[in-house]
């Protein structure tokens, strides 16, 4: 087929920003449509490093220690010194990453002469980030410092880059919540507003601003926080978010984390049979992530097969479920050998 695309969730193992993007370039160039900064300052923690440097700036303290060996073991926060908690006292990082990535991006546009591929820059969810400091009892009353916070990075960012940027909105507590409680998950979505919530992101930020959904079920140790029983709550989440989304913001693409080869071959079609009711609108690409290393290719081209057959159509591009920067750099390198070899096949 030769049409689909290869997507990159964000993190990348290399050293500098300009490596990991070249790199990613090198691999994928006329098959990219966006291309992400790598994310090489926190690629190794996701955003264990963010929520730190809050720490170091006097806006979290520590109210549970935790060892970050696994998602339960971690440690959670409150406002330092019992006090309010607003986006003002919060400096994400993000526009800091994407004042380093701006030039890069440009020299290697110059170098290249590549056309039709934007800057990615990664970020959290404000419910995401709340979640992951703050747990479950914080998250909703320091949600909103959050959401201020993130808006504010996103319009700097915009007036950086302009149309050159699509802002990628990770959306990893959203879908494990909705994964724990399948098939409750629609009563969860609702109560919360989880789909709402991420809309709203959008719908705060300046107007034309690009987006991207990467809905998450967590890489923490190279391990998944929940297992699907099927993709409906990722559908549902999908969908929630597509009803919300504001009409003057631009959704570019969803991308959905699937499994990595080890669903028995008679269980596929059920497993991903929910994909039949995926309404994304005119002009939202569906990134598949089935990229995976342990797998055989014929076994993901298999497994690329079930899904289109459920979807009804071919998906738009290809992906790995999270970000390559936990992966040493020899399996990174192979896994996007693998994705450009899927995407060209079908």
């Amino acid at each position: 087929m030769g049409t689909r695309a290869v997507h990159y969730v964000g993190s990348f193992p290399a050293e500098s920003t300009d490596a990991a993007m070249r790199a990613m370039l090198d691999s994928t160039s006329t098959q990219l449509r966006t291309l992400p900064t790598g994310e090489t300052r926190r690629y190794e923690f996701y955003i264990r490093p963010i929520i730190e440097n809050l720490v170091a700036q006097g806006a979290l303290e520590s109210k549970k220690p935790g060892q970050w060996n696994t998602s339960r073991d971690r440690t959670i926060y409150r406002p330092a010194g019992g006090k309010k908690l607003t986006g003002d006292m919060m400096d994400l990082g993000y526009l800091r990453e994407a004042e380093e990535a701006v030039p890069v991006f440009e020299t290697l546009r110059a170098e290249r002469e590549f056309t039709g591929v934007a800057l990615q820059i990664g970020m959290a969810t404000d419910f995401t980030m709340a979640f992951v400091a703050m747990g479950a009892g914080g998250v909703l009353r320091n949600k909103k410092a959050f959401t201020d916070a993130t808006v504010r990075d996103i319009v700097a960012i915009r007036e950086l880059a302009g149309d050159d940027v699509v802002i990628q909105l990770e959306a990893t507590a959203e879908l494990v919540l909705m994964a724990k409680t399948q098939p409750l998950h629609k009563l969860v979505d609702l109560a919360l507003g989880l789909g709402r919530g991420i809309a709203g992101v959008a719908a705060a930020s300046p107007a034309g601003t690009r987006f991207g959904v990467h809905l998450c079920l967590g890489s923490m140790n190279n391990k998944a926080r929940a297992t699907l029983r099927n993709v409906r709550p990722f559908v549902d989440l999908a969908n929630a978010i597509v009803r919300h989304w504001p009409t003057d913001r631009t959704l570019t693409y969803l991308h959905a984390p699937f499994a990595a080869g080890d669903i028995p071959p008679t269980a596929k079609t059920k497993f991903y049979a929910p994909l039949k009711g995926l309404a994304l609108g005119a002009g939202t690409a569906f990134y598949a992530g089935l990229v995976h290393e342990s797998p055989a290719e014929a076994q993901q081209l298999q497994t690329l097969q079930v899904i289109e057959q459920a979807l009804g159509r071919p998906v738009d591009g290809v992906a790995t479920a999270c970000g390559l920067g936990r992966r040493p750099r020899r399996v990174a390198d192979a896994l996007m050998a693998r994705a450009n070899t899927l995407a060209a096949k079908g």
